[in-house]
């Protein structure tokens, strides 16, 4: 999830002290001086990825102007990267397909005043325990918004179909998914710059553009790993809940504070199931608790493909990261079960995922975390 100030060097992974490798971006003029210096240094290194223009070059292929204008005319198929209008009109498709169990309304503006909308999945008229989900913070982790589509329809569609765990679980606990938290942000990987990360508000006193929305919320907010640099990508903003996207989030949920039992935010990429807290190394008096479900469901996820996730504290698996999502929800909105997921994979291909690994992704998802007991 984070990156450095350099537009030359980008840290996607950073070294911690579980793993030895981490995964730099490098401008290809500074490629064979880094490797170089690593040479050097005596430290290993190997090229994952020869050339990321090719691949993205080969995503935008398949979903050009022309071939999202083509699409539009088909069914809305889940295996493919969509666009923020192409969402839009899926979302407000489901109310209409779902009506009994899907609500969708807007709880908010972004910046450029896109909507905010949110899918309520549920038995209408019931008071029920229930559990927030959003994707696509970060605008570049394409696989997020992807997964919270797939996961929208399949429990929707596997209810009315009669699957027992699914009307199970709908049935004691409404379901809130937000697609798209960062829809401007989103909107420009796919007109401008693939590997935005931001979000696209304008900062006062600076011609740099955006706020990371995970450095952004009103917990121990700017106590490390974050900045003050608007330049930066991870720019904390302002102050806290300076952006319209995290203010609109936090007010939702705290108008229902009293409903919550979990909240996931879903990012990418490392495959990791991260809990709080970011700020600090110190955990949770109930750690234990929140890791305890969260290795039963990564058996689960691993028996479908045999992908591994692991489960950890955010500073303990990547790095120190105040002002995220996660720790406000556990922190202020006291919702015990808040955890922080890195989708796949773990850097063959970074945030520029195939959209062949979108349906399994989201799978082993459904099956770690809606459907494990």
């Amino acid at each position: 999830m984070a990156v450095n100030e350099a537009s030359e060097v980008d840290f996607w992974t950073l070294p911690v002290k579980n793993t030895s490798n981490i995964d730099i971006l490098v401008h290809p003029n500074l490629q064979n001086y880094l490797k170089k210096q690593l040479h050097d240094a005596g430290i290993k290194h190997n090229v994952i990825i020869d050339d990321l223009q090719k691949n993205i070059e080969k995503e935008r292929n398949t979903i050009s102007d022309e071939g999202v204008r083509k699409r539009q005319k088909k069914p809305f198929k889940l295996s493919q990267y969509h666009t923020y209008d192409e969402i839009q009109w899926f979302i407000n498709n489901l109310q209409t397909s779902y009506p009994d169990k899907c609500t969708v309304f807007t709880i908010g503006k972004s910046a450029d005043d896109r909507n905010l909308t949110l899918v309520k999945i549920g038995t209408k008229g019931k008071m029920k325990p229930a559990i927030w989900m959003d994707c696509g913070v970060h605008a570049r982790e394409w696989i997020s918004p992807a997964t919270c589509l797939y996961l929208t329809f399949r429990l929707l569609d596997d209810y009315q179909r009669g699957n027992t765990a699914v009307i199970d679980l709908v049935d004691h606990y409404d379901l809130y998914i937000l697609p798209l938290a960062n829809p401007d942000g989103y909107e420009y990987t796919w007109t401008n710059t693939r590997l935005w990360r931001k979000s696209r508000s304008r900062n006062r006193k600076s011609r740099c553009i955006g706020v990371d929305l995970n450095r952004n919320w009103g917990y121990r907010w700017m106590e490390g790993g974050a900045s003050q640099t608007p330049c930066s990508d991870i720019y904390a903003g302002a102050k806290p809940f300076s952006e319209p996207e995290t203010k609109a989030i936090a007010d939702f949920i705290m108008k229902h504070q009293y409903k919550w039992k979990a909240y996931l935010t879903l990012h990418s990429y490392s495959q990791l199931w991260l809990t709080p807290w970011g700020y600090t190394s110190t955990l949770p008096l109930d750690y234990q608790d929140m890791v305890d479900p969260v290795k039963r469901a990564i058996v689960s996820m691993r028996k479908l493909y045999g992908t591994q996730y692991q489960v950890g504290s955010t500073p303990d698996l990547l790095y120190i990261s105040s002002g995220g999502a996660e720790d406000w929800a556990k922190g202020i909105a006291k919702i015990k079960y808040s955890y922080a997921v890195e989708l796949r994979d773990t850097g063959t291909h970074g945030f520029v995922l195939p959209a062949n690994q979108i349906i399994a992704t989201a799978k082993e998802i459904l099956a770690g975390f809606f459907l494990k007991k």
